[in-house]
């Protein structure tokens, strides 16, 4: 038997361990960590690529997805099953309210229109589920408050993809243009 081990392996190996064991015991719970159950709900662009980016970065298993086209709900059906390491394809559903009665998910990502976020994200939590939900929370104050409430309720994480706010160029954007007074004083906006 050889124990033999070139360079490149060894300055794997040993640079892993290392990082291992800087993390201590959250390191073994990182590695004992079972991947989290997923369910998507709205398949369209946003949908699929918040989905496969959670794919790439964390140990997910997407389990559900929901979408009322079926043509969407098919090809990201087939995508997410070939990109998973089980390559199982995920149930399918075309109600959101349905996928949610199986009651595992761990996180639910929401990709649908704005009409529908609030909605969905109180749902969701009340299934047990963390969520991420696309922008914006919700059309009005009285739906973004009761999503609040019902994350608080149920002591659920509830995340907004809001994390152009934290773009350098956007920032400085911010800072050269309508800080600097630039566009005079504003008045009225309207979204469209």
């Amino acid at each position: 038997m050889s124990f033999l081990i070139n360079r490149r392996d060894f300055l794997k190996t040993a640079s892993a361990s290392l990082a291992l064991a800087s993390l201590g015991a959250y390191g073994v719970e990182l590695v004992n960590q079972k991947p989290k159950r997923v369910g998507l709900i709205g398949t369209g662009w946003y949908g699929k690529n918040d989905v496969f980016r959670l794919m790439q970065v964390s140990p997910v298993e997407v389990v559900s997805i929901c979408e009322v086209d079926q043509n969407l709900l098919t090809e990201a059906a087939t995508l997410i099953g070939e990109r998973q390491a089980s390559r199982k394809k995920p149930r399918t559903y075309r109600d959101y309210r349905e996928m949610l009665k199986e009651k595992d998910l761990d996180i639910v990502i929401i990709g649908t229109p704005d009409h529908w976020h609030a909605l969905q994200c109180i749902a969701a939590v009340e299934a047990g589920a963390d969520v991420y939900c696309q922008k914006p929370i919700s059309v009005d104050v009285m739906e973004g408050e009761a999503m609040v409430a019902a994350a608080r309720k149920h002591k659920r994480v509830v995340q907004i993809g809001t994390q152009r706010k934290s773009t350098p160029h956007l920032i400085e954007a911010k800072k050269n243009i309508v800080d600097a007074g630039r566009l005079g004083k504003i008045a009225h906006v309207e979204l469209c």
